[in-house]
């Protein structure tokens, strides 16, 4: 036991001794028995390329804020700190992380957007207390069919990277509300997609989608965005999206959009620009709430009679169609053509 105390108040000495190397001691209490007890760490863009095992010393630590740095890799002893919640290393240069990442057992936020991972280690499926995770802009085309672990997910971030294929976890993330997936090379959407109750954000953007499961069955939905897929149709029964108040479809082959789309009262945000659509259902005066509309680059010669009862829109985007001209709507801020 005497020798493990040792150990660790010669932990703390060593990294007492490399911060004052990287001259940052103003970052740390000057007294080691404060050092000791330190729960918060900020290293954040201090142009770092490696830390030190005696990291691991730092056994109250809570959160830990490493991004903006030049790390390649994180010392193994960093998977020690038991106590460690907040883990943020963002914009780094890591290709790897610590195969005993797993042994983070209280961490509940990790973000590892913008670095160079490629793969996962199969500890990092272990951390069944996270509730965010974000691993935007890597470049990973893998997860594991462990990743269901994870059920306590509520906001989950792979965008950006190159997966093309996604197995079948997202059952069991009964709480998860927030899940962007844009920017892949996704064909196609798992089906358990679909059995995640609470989803309110769902962003797919920038993938090469040419059907979708029913979205339908999200409920909850507050944000979709489809942008910039191969959708040629849209098969969704938008009567069931009671909630959603934004919805992104510019940029796909759509030569029409479903009537069921002027059931959304709430909508307050509509884009269907550069497609291919030659008219706009009849009702979209339904959309009552609407606030925006954009249906830029279309083959539209005429807008419904019934976009008169918008009377919350005030941005209209309808440049690049086949003559249209603005409409006469009071409420009217702004319309890229007079």
């Amino acid at each position: 036991m005497k020798r493990k105390e040792k150990t660790m108040a010669e932990g703390i000495r060593d990294f007492a001794a490399w911060i004052k190397s990287q001259g940052l001691e103003h970052t740390l209490p000057r007294d080691l028995s404060k050092l000791e007890g330190l729960t918060t760490l900020d290293l954040s863009r201090k142009k770092l390329k490696s830390l030190p095992e005696s990291i691991g010393a730092l056994q109250e630590l809570s959160i830990l804020k490493l991004s903006g740095n030049r790390l390649s890799e994180l010392p193994d002893s960093l998977c020690r700190l038991k106590n460690l919640r907040n883990l943020q290393c963002e914009n780094n240069l890591l290709e790897s992380l610590p195969e005993a990442i797993g042994n983070l057992s209280s961490l509940v936020i990790l973000n590892l957007n913008g670095n160079q991972l490629s793969s996962l280690p199969l500890g990092f499926y272990e951390l069944c207390n996270l509730t965010r995770l974000t691993l935007a802009v890597n470049r990973l085309s893998r997860l594991d069919d462990a990743f269901k672990n994870l059920k306590k997910l509520l906001h989950v971030s792979l965008d950006t990277n190159y997966f093309a294929h996604l197995p079948e976890v997202f059952g069991s993330m009964q709480s998860l509300y927030y899940l962007d997936l844009s920017f892949n090379k996704l064909h196609a959407l798992p089906q358990s997609l679909g059995e995640i109750q609470e989803l309110e954000t769902l962003i797919l953007e920038g993938n090469l989608l040419r059907d979708l499961p029913a979205l339908e069955v999200h409920d909850m939905l507050v944000k979709l965005n489809l942008a910039s897929n191969n959708l040629s149709s849209i098969d969704i029964d938008f009567s069931k999206l009671e909630d959603l108040q934004i919805l992104s479809l510019e940029n796909n082959r759509l030569e029409s959009v479903p009537d069921s789309l002027c059931s959304l009262q709430k909508l307050t945000s509509l884009d269907l620009s550069a497609n291919r659509l030659k008219s706009l259902p009849e009702c979209i005066g339904k959309l009552e709430n609407l606030y925006e509309l954009d249906v830029e680059e279309n083959a539209l010669s005429s807008l419904p009679e019934s976009i008169k009862e918008l009377k919350h829109l005030k941005n209209l985007y309808i440049a690049d169609n086949r003559g249209l001209k603005r409409p006469k709507l009071t409420s009217l801020e702004y319309c890229d053509v007079e």
